[in-house]
Order: structure tokens, then C-alpha cells, then sequence
């Protein structure tokens, strides 16, 4: 018989080790935690969060039309993509109040990293256990223990209001309620070892995934401030009004 007490404890305290590494060794939650990002930065990681997160609602709804263990995942995946819809277009209004957007501006493709985590979720939802997207919610929709500093250093750093910070603070009040309905589902929908294995490793991977975007952003900003990349050339006088 699974125990899932000791399930949740043992991937809370892997998610504490890899958040503890990704605060303390990225450099962008780095340059956030130290007072050093700018509209610039920040306008990158934004852009790159809203393209993943206009994936979210699309590949949860894969996983629904999959031959599914029982028919409560199968409403749990439309019922929690339907909920995902649109989300992404947070992330833009919240740089358009900053005046680093416009409704006219091309957004850019995604950078690479952020193009594999947008497959990698794919891939998890067209392919093997349709129970191990868990792994990506279990952790997506349970990290403003880790993250909710950093949003705090953001607005007081760029003097943020909170109509201009609404992507995150829409989702730390809904994802508190979505993570206990994915606990409860994984409670009521795993029956075997290698179900909760499947989850740990995916939880894992996206985790690790979205730490290399981490990176792939700050890498980007600073080819743009030596010049030596124009992907995100658009925003090259933000840094000033910071």
C-alpha cells in the first residue's frame, strides 16, 4: 500500500534542495535577491514566461484526451487547463504598465531553453504515464514558499504596484488551492510505485528545465548590454528608466 504522506514529504524535500541551489547559484534570482535587475531583465523573463505559460492550458488538455487511469483525471485535466486559459496574457499587461511594451510590439521566439521545457511538457503529455504531469503541477503550483521573496525584492526594486504585478499575484492565491486538488488527485489516481516515480522524475526534470531558462535569460541580457545579440534589441532603453 503507497504511504503518500511519505510520498509528498520526500518530494518537498527534494523541491527544498533544488530551490535552495537555484537561489543561491542562478544568476538572475542573484540579481533580483541583490537589488541589480532592471526593467530590462526583468522584461526578458517575463517574455519567456509567457510563452511557456501559453503552453500550460494546452499540453494539461493532452494528457485529458490520452486513455487515462480513471475518468476524475480525466476531468481533472480539462477542468485544470480551462483554468490555465489565458494566463500568459498576464505577463504581458504586466510590462505593458511599465511602459517597456507596447500593444504593437513583436514579441520575439522563444529562446531554446525555453522552446525544450515547452517540449519536454509535450512530450511528457503525449507520451507514458498520463499520471506524470503531476510532477510539473506538483511543483509549479506549490512554489510561492520560494519564490514570493523574490517578488518582493521585484517590487521594491522597480517600484511595482500590484496592478502591475498581476501574473504573480493571480497565481499565488489560485495555486494554493489548485496544489491541494493535485494532491488529492494524485492520492486518489496513483496505485503503484512506479506511478510516484514517474512524478518524481518528471517534477524533477521541469524544475531543473525551467533553472537552465533561469540562465538563458540572464545570459540574454547580458549579450544585449554587450551588444552582442539583438533578440531583445526593442528593450535596449528600459535599463535607463529602471
Amino acid at each position: 500500500m503507497l504511504n503518500f504522506n511519505d510520498f509528498f514529504k520526500s518530494l518537498d524535500d527534494q523541491l527544498e534542495v533544488m530551490w535552495q541551489a537555484i537561489l543561491a547559484e542562478s544568476r538572475f534570482t542573484q540579481a533580483i535577491l541583490h537589488g541589480d535587475i532592471d526593467k530590462t531583465l526583468y522584461a526578458i523573463y517575463m517574455i519567456e514566461t509567457f510563452h511557456y505559460t501559453a503552453h500550460n492550458a494546452r499540453n494539461q488538455a493532452l494528457v485529458g484526451v490520452r486513455e487515462n487511469p480513471s475518468p476524475v483525471y480525466t476531468k481533472f485535466c480539462f477542468e485544470h487547463a480551462a483554468e490555465e486559459v489565458g494566463h500568459e496574457k498576464m505577463a504581458l499587461h504586466d510590462l505593458r504598465s511599465i511602459d517597456v511594451i507596447t500593444h504593437d510590439t513583436v514579441i520575439p521566439k522563444p529562446l531554446p531553453e525555453t522552446e525544450t521545457l515547452i517540449a519536454y511538457l509535450y512530450w511528457v503529455a503525449a507520451n507514458g504515464n498520463p499520471l506524470r504531469r503531476l510532477g510539473y503541477s506538483y511543483w509549479a503550483e506549490n512554489c510561492y514558499h520560494y519564490i514570493n521573496p523574490l517578488i518582493e525584492k521585484l517590487r521594491s526594486t522597480l517600484k511595482l504596484e500590484d496592478s502591475q504585478l498581476t501574473f504573480f499575484i493571480a497565481h499565488s492565491s489560485i495555486d494554493e488551492e489548485h496544489f491541494d486538488e493535485i494532491k488529492k488527485i494524485i492520492q486518489r489516481t496513483c496505485n503503484t510505485q512506479d506511478d510516484l516515480d514517474d512524478i518524481t522524475n518528471v517534477m524533477e526534470t521541469t524544475l531543473k528545465l525551467t533553472s537552465k531558462m533561469l540562465e538563458a535569460v540572464f545570459d540574454e541580457y547580458a549579450k544585449l548590454q554587450a551588444g552582442t545579440s539583438t533578440r531583445y534589441s526593442f528593450l535596449k532603453n528600459t535599463s535607463a528608466a529602471a
